[in-house]
């Protein structure tokens, strides 16, 4: 298909060809030539230390991190789904000895990796409040 009207293709600009190659490829040889006939030794640059490795370290640390507070939201979000359930039979009355004892151990299993006082405090509160009632449920048995 040929297209014409005005938007049609042009004809590019003409490339001028002088007669002469690129280049006859000694210039290289030359330039070390040059510099053997000067004298000239090459000059080593002071060794740089290495700091990729560094980096490479502070990535998988930044990673290994990550990883410990996703660890951390998964228990978090486990404890509380858990305490969601005793205040739901407490507040109907009926609280089941097994899911008490479930949160008992579920707060003796968080505690090992704990370095937060603040969070150290509330898993205290949390076991004794389920001590508490546990005793409860033994005297009314």
């Amino acid at each position: 298909m040929k297209v014409e009207g005005p938007n049609g293709p042009r004809p590019g600009p003409s490339v001028r060809r002088t007669g002469k190659p690129g280049g006859d490829g000694t210039g290289f040889a030359r330039a070390l030539a040059e510099e053997a006939e000067a004298g000239e030794a090459p000059t080593v640059r002071s060794v740089q230390p290495v700091t990729g490795v560094d980096a490479l370290l502070a990535v998988q640390e930044v990673g290994e991190e990550e990883q410990r507070r996703s660890r951390a939201r998964q228990r978090g979000a486990l404890l509380l789904d858990e305490l969601d359930e005793v205040r739901h039979g407490l507040l109907l009355g009926a609280l089941p000895r097994d899911r008490l004892e479930a949160l008992v151990d579920l707060v003796e299993s968080q505690r090992p990796g704990i370095t937060d006082p603040g969070l150290s405090e509330v898993l205290d509160e949390i076991d004794l409040r389920a001590q508490v009632e546990l005793a409860k449920l033994q005297r009314a048995s």
